[in-house]
């Protein structure tokens, strides 16, 4: 199953190079999916659209919300896959992975390169949280009863700014509703 992006997609777009193995990333396209669009679109918004996306058929206004969607997955499963291809479990724990013609690096730039790319995740993450609000009506699936009933609720009841107001490009937040992460990052 694809995750909103393709191999192509994520090596066109993020610093991914050609030459890594897909197999070791892909692991981090599913979860952060599921970590970071599905509690912006809603439970049964994202698994309608990602059934539609594999079985491609997105309506027009539906690949559209998907091109939003797209960058979200690719930048967060580059700043996951930092620490993943740096440092990965072995049979042994935790190794650091260095070849013939590399150097391993330091914590604090496994950190840094996290932090690097999860400012671009960001980005694009208000970006998609801001095209869907401003065009709800188009997702009915999105706005629908059901899909407010799941165990993780779509963006779209809580104000950013919690002024108590119907939350829209007017509010002071700009529409932007709250999806409980933070984009911190620690490091051991």
């Amino acid at each position: 199953m694809n995750y909103f992006i393709t191999e192509t997609y994520l090596k066109t777009n993020t610093p991914i190079t050609a030459n890594v193995d897909v197999t070791d990333v892909t692991p981090y396209i599913a979860t952060q999916a599921q970590l970071r669009v599905m509690p912006i679109l809603g439970t049964t918004f994202y698994n309608y659209l990602l059934t539609k996306y594999n079985a491609q058929t997105l309506t027009n206004d539906e690949e559209v919300l998907v091109a939003y969607i797209q960058p979200v997955v690719a930048w967060r499963s580059a700043e996951d896959a930092v620490f993943g291809l740096t440092y990965q479990l072995k049979n042994k724990g935790l190794q650091t992975q260095f070849g013939d013609f590399s150097s391993s690096v330091t914590r604090s730039e496994v950190a840094f390169g996290m932090e690097h790319y999860a400012q671009k995740a960001s980005f694009f993450e208000t970006r998609l949280t801001r095209y869907l609000i401003a065009n709800k009506d188009l997702y009915p699936e999105f706005t629908a009863e059901v899909n407010r009933d799941t165990d993780l609720r779509p963006m779209i009841d809580h104000c950013g700014c919690n002024c108590g107001e119907v939350c829209d490009m007017h509010c002071p937040c700009g529409g932007f509703r709250e999806n409980g992460y933070n984009n911190s990052i620690l490091i051991l």
